[in-house]
């Protein structure tokens, strides 16, 4: 698949995100959960797919397309600023603090939002998703949830993916593993930070959002070979990541 190919990207999200919701339902079978949703959770499901599956990834595979990894991934770490201030808005036990709301502004200092725009909606809709992930997930199965929205989300960007004309091209052997390396890793992340989020503030759990940009950089280096040692990287990257730790020090240490 072309980099800029979105639509085509967005085919393999659908396969990836779908296929993923599966084996965790399959897992979550096995192991003795319920997986058919009752009445009361297709609204829970419906609102956690939409903002952490179908409008995340919609604006970013799009958004993808007009920028680099790092700044993608430097762009993605700012989802923490984004679910502390929903957070704030909307929560009463979990409001920010000057030292918060000091963190936001020195990590929004690292980046400009000309070129990517949608990379910061992707930012955007993910903190939505922690926020709503936080409101629906106590008292109900993280499993059932996790697996029923990922196949709901992969199904629409699936479609999507084939309306827009996009396609998979020859499948190899090397994107096949790939795909299944994507799956496991999706089933696996998004079941942890649903559990973690049914469980703990969205302060809390967003403190370790700061190792986004950092992998994600680092990746970007070693996989996808771009440069990353440059002022205007590494400075970006300094900002973004020391404004997430600083905006959540002070919620993890009031909890511990």
């Amino acid at each position: 698949i072309a980099a800029g190919d979105s639509f085509s990207q967005l085919g393999f999200a659908g396969w990836r995100f779908t296929l993923a919701g599966v084996l965790v339902l399959l897992v979550a079978a096995c192991m003795g959960h319920r997986i058919r949703p009752k009445r009361g959770e297709y609204r829970a499901i419906f609102m956690i797919s939409l903002f952490q599956s179908m409008l995340q990834y919609v604006c970013y595979y799009i958004g993808l397309a007009g920028t680099t990894g790092t700044k993608a991934s430097v762009l993605s770490g700012t989802q923490t600023f984004f679910a502390l201030l929903l957070a704030h808005a909307l929560l009463e036990n979990d409001r920010l603090t000057r030292r918060k709301t000091l963190g936001c502004v020195l990590g929004f200092a690292g980046f400009r939002l000309h070129g990517d725009g949608l990379i910061l909606l992707s930012a955007v809709s993910a903190g939505a998703g922690a926020l709503v992930s936080r409101i629906y997930t106590p008292g109900r199965d993280p499993m059932l949830l996790t697996g029923w929205q990922l196949a709901l989300g992969g199904t629409f960007l699936g479609l999507l993916g084939r309306v827009g004309g996009g396609a998979l091209g020859s499948v190899t052997a090397g994107g096949a593993a790939l795909l299944g390396y994507m799956i496991v890793l999706s089933a696996a992340a998004f079941t942890i930070w649903t559990a973690l989020l049914g469980r703990f503030p969205v302060g809390r759990v967003s403190l370790f959002g700061f190792l986004i940009p950092v992998f994600g950089a680092v990746f970007s280096a070693l996989v996808l070979g771009e440069n990353i040692m440059t002022v205007r990287n590494l400075l970006s990257l300094l900002l973004v990541s020391g404004g997430i730790a600083l905006a959540n020090s002070a919620a993890a240490s009031s909890k511990s």
